[in-house]
């Protein structure tokens, strides 16, 4: 059995802690119709373990982007036909869109990469492309005149679309350096189709399944960043994973944008289908014996100061944000600038060992 329910798998926000361990704990301290609360929820997985098991759930994060989370996570009003509906509307306009960006002459052939080694200097060293439906990638090195051309085209488009500029905290633990802005973590290639495929789902999504896109959205930005490490260990173009920090080493690859996004997609979707599912509200069969009654309300407020009534909480389950030793904040701006949300900083609680 997965320890990680395709539910908790829609996006990346760090510290998930093992569902099955949480249910057990929900199940101890507390019954159904019961208020429980997370005062610090993170990406929800307590919350969701606990309105699963019919409890009244009360979740707050002063993080914005975790709260909007919990709010996806939670929501059973989303029609997962309609969002594959307007998905494909999308597609329509983003495709050539990406495709202009990633096309690759091979032998004469086009064909579109979907990664790019480059070095610290952005330069394109080698790339991997699939061709004809192939399952292994084919890798080929770049010579310096394609290089050029490859940075020439770059250069010569104007990024038409809203992306964000927002300032980066300084700090040198994280790679976040004075002056850097969310912007510098993307190539120009990325930030480009970012850019277009946030424009577009504003375009042809609304309400409840535009939220569930922009999950989809913001788990795939460090996917397609300047912060994707190769595993030189396993080869110079082997994928590796953004955990932390804004560092960029001597060489990353650029990946890309739209066959990364539709991985994530279908991750968001295989994970709502799941959540649904206990509520016979999607394809999947509905086994779960529970009679839903309960409710659940989503907060962004500072821990030491909740608006919750008096002794109407049954059980609290605390886990406190590493504060200080990771800034969750921090390298949270690299989502909560595109959702062009404002993380509240000065009430942020922070443990010192």
């Amino acid at each position: 059995m997965k320890q990680k329910r395709d539910r908790y798998e829609m996006h990346k926000y760090w510290g998930k802690k093992p569902s099955s361990d949480l249910g057990i704990l929900i199940q101890k301290y507390s019954h159904e119709g019961d208020t429980v609360l997370d005062p610090f929820s993170g990406y929800g997985v307590f919350c969701c373990e606990a309105y699963l098991l019919n409890r009244n759930v009360i979740s707050n994060d002063l993080n914005p982007v975790a709260s909007f989370l919990n709010d996806q996570l939670l929501e059973k009003e989303v029609n997962l036909d309609l969002l594959q509906k307007q998905w494909k509307k999308i597609l329509v306009e983003f495709k050539p869109f990406v495709e202009k960006w990633f096309e690759w002459k091979v032998d004469g052939t086009s064909v579109q990469l979907s990664s790019i080694l480059r070095d610290k200097n952005d330069i394109p060293i080698k790339a991997k492309y699939k061709f004809n439906g192939n399952r292994k990638a084919t890798e080929i090195e770049i010579d310096s005149v394609s290089a050029n051309k490859f940075i020439q085209f770059e250069k010569s488009h104007t990024i038409e679309d809203w992306y964000p500029t927002t300032p980066l905290v300084e700090n040198s633990r994280i790679s976040a350096k004075k002056g850097m802005r969310v912007s510098d973590l993307f190539t120009k290639r990325t930030l480009s189709c970012h850019a277009k495929l946030l424009s577009l789902i504003e375009k042809h999504s609304s309400g409840n399944e535009k939220d569930l896109f922009k999950v989809a959205f913001t788990a795939n930005l460090a996917n397609c960043s300047r912060l994707v490490p190769p595993i030189k260990s396993r080869g110079d173009m082997a994928p590796g994973a953004w955990m932390t920090g804004f560092y960029t080493g001597e060489t990353y690859l650029e990946n890309n944008v739209l066959q990364y996004f539709e991985n994530r997609l279908n991750k968001v979707i295989k994970g709502k289908k799941d959540f649904l599912s206990y509520f016979g509200t999607s394809d999947e069969l509905d086994l779960n014996p529970i009679e839903y009654n309960n409710t659940f309300r989503t907060i962004k407020q500072d821990a030491k100061n909740l608006d919750v009534e008096s002794e109407s909480i049954d059980y609290i389950f605390t886990d406190p944000p590493y504060g200080d030793a990771v800034p969750y904040f921090e390298q949270s701006a690299i989502w909560n600038s595109w959702l062009k949300l404002t993380p509240d900083y000065k009430n942020e609680v922070v443990l010192k060992r």
